[in-house]
């Protein structure tokens, strides 16, 4: 397994950064140069309370022991207790220190953080740097339930950043994810609850690369932590993710080779690269190339800056893919439709020729405009619902529906009317949406009544397979049509091209 990033994991990490689409994910590993690991603490209960069995390094199997020969709360105190001393420690300027990873972490533009950590060192790292964080824990059992929660309309910002405690924090015992019943409830509350993550974390989840950090796959909270997210990053619309995995010391080489193998296969539908690295080895690194990286953007022009980004698409058309899917509507597989538009321009004779920018998903009306300046598409291609009055759904603060009048959308693509060439409306009754815009851009297509997901897809297959394939956006929109006819399915009158000379 590698010892340090590949370029290429660099590059993309610090051009996700810069965009504020990277989420970092705190372990234990983050902190054990103050915080002992769960081993330590583990052997330390087992000598104290007299653990019988002889995995006396496990944590979570030896305070489930303390828990049942006590109560439930005396391991969660007890590691409160034991934190909080260890904090009071911490000297103001410790995250001044060149390669501490909170530190490092606190310099970065990013508006979410994560960590499955009790301390807030994260929150201690930010205020250093002048910010105001917003901490907040995840709501698994019925006692945490009624606790006093973020406002709605909170939107995380580099300035005011989210540190998200998805097991616990010190300051709330009962909110500890700790012994073996705490993991087996945590499970099934996310198992039964689709909503227990606030909003701003699942849109973390599935919106942007996660930065793992400190971790070890030996480690049971690691896998369970992995089975609750891997539905999140199945959404992600193959989004890379990268984990900096805690060293083994007394591996052999073979066995690392094996562990690899074992952890290529364990994370290979999840789109995850795993390095073994220690985090501040790791944390002096990421200094260091980001400083390199905003130095090198800071003195080349933006047009030509290429050295971290991605080659210059002059030639190629770029294609943007919008989603919206609020939580109060059917659910779409919005997913599906988008792997499957990337699917078929990878396998396209023209490939070359396109561009498929990274997918704008929980869309919010503040997001479109931002999309569109960043992104310069000349296919803007939205997924979601429509309403019969022509209006498209996207998202509030919330997630929930928050519909936009046709003449409002019109409006904004007029300012891109000599960028945009086509416009793609794959939602419920957007024919009055999509004739609103015709009005500025030459090419939309829209649906004149209700559609389904299966036939929604299969116009996208069509459409986009006759794209890659050299023909024009008319040729496309009839091969649209015509896919979701050879898929047996009676809604090949639903899609609508209209031109701007008709509307």
């Amino acid at each position: 397994m590698p010892n340090t990033l590949e370029e290429k994991d660099w590059d993309l990490l610090l051009r996700r950064i810069k965009d504020g689409k990277c989420t970092p994910f705190l372990g234990a590993g983050a902190c054990s140069q103050k915080i002992p690991i769960g081993s330590q603490i583990a052997n330390e209960w087992a000598e104290k309370y007299d653990y019988p069995m002889k995995d006396s390094d496990d944590l979570i199997r030896v305070a489930q022991f303390v828990a049942v020969i006590t109560d439930a709360m005396t391991p969660k105190e007890e590691m409160c207790k034991k934190i909080n001393e260890l904090l009071k420690e911490i000297p103001p300027k410790y995250f001044e220190i060149p390669d501490e990873l909170h530190g490092v972490l606190a310099d970065l533009p990013l508006p979410v953080y994560i960590t499955t950590n009790y301390d807030d060192f994260m929150v201690r790292a930010l205020e250093s740097r002048g910010k105001t964080p917003i901490q907040e824990i995840c709501r698994w059992n019925k006692s945490l339930k009624k606790s006093k929660r973020t406002p709605s309309d909170y939107v995380p910002t580099p300035e005011k950043p989210l540190v998200f405690h998805l097991h616990g924090f010190y300051k709330i015992p009962e909110s500890l994810v700790l012994t073996e019943d705490d993991y087996l409830d945590f499970f099934a509350a996310n198992s039964m609850e689709q909503n227990m993550l606030p909003p701003r974390i699942q849109e973390a989840l599935i919106g942007t690369s996660l930065l793992f950090l400190g971790y070890s796959i030996t480690d049971w909270d690691f896998r369970v932590l992995f089975r609750i997210l891997a539905g999140y990053l199945e959404k992600s619309l193959s989004r890379t993710h990268l984990s900096v995995q805690l060293v083994p010391g007394d591996v052999s080489e073979d066995r690392k080779e094996k562990a690899q193998e074992y952890l290529d296969r364990y994370f290979a539908d999840l789109n995850i690269h795993v390095y073994w690295q220690d985090c501040r080895e790791f944390a002096a690194e990421l200094r260091t190339r980001w400083e390199a990286f905003n130095r090198d953007i800071t003195k080349i022009d933006a047009e030509n800056r290429r050295r971290f980004l991605t080659k210059e698409k002059t030639d190629r058309v770029s294609i943007l893919f919008l989603a919206a899917d609020p939580t109060n509507e059917s659910r779409l597989r919005l997913g599906e439709e988008f792997r499957e538009i990337q699917e078929k321009l990878k396998l396209a004779k023209f490939r070359d020729r396109f561009t498929l920018e990274l997918p704008q998903l929980s869309v919010r009306p503040s997001d479109i405009s931002q999309a569109l300046l960043d992104t310069q598409p000349h296919i803007v291609h939205f997924s979601g619902h429509g309403t019969p009055t022509g209006a498209l759904c996207f998202e509030d603060l919330a997630g929930k529906t928050h519909p936009i009048d046709p003449d409002a959308l019109a409006a904004l693509f007029e300012q891109f009317s000599g960028q945009v060439n086509c416009v793609i409306l794959n939602a419920c009754y957007a024919e009055i949406q999509a004739k609103a815009i015709a009005k500025h851009i030459k090419y939309v297509i829209g649906m004149n009544q209700a559609i389904g997901d299966k036939a929604a897809i299969a116009f996208a297959i069509g459409f986009y397979q006759a794209l890659g394939g050299g023909r024009s956006i008319e040729e496309a929109y009839k091969f649209g049509c015509v896919q979701i006819q050879l898929q047996n399915i009676p809604e090949h009158l639903t899609p609508v091209l209209i031109k701007k000379d008709q509307s």
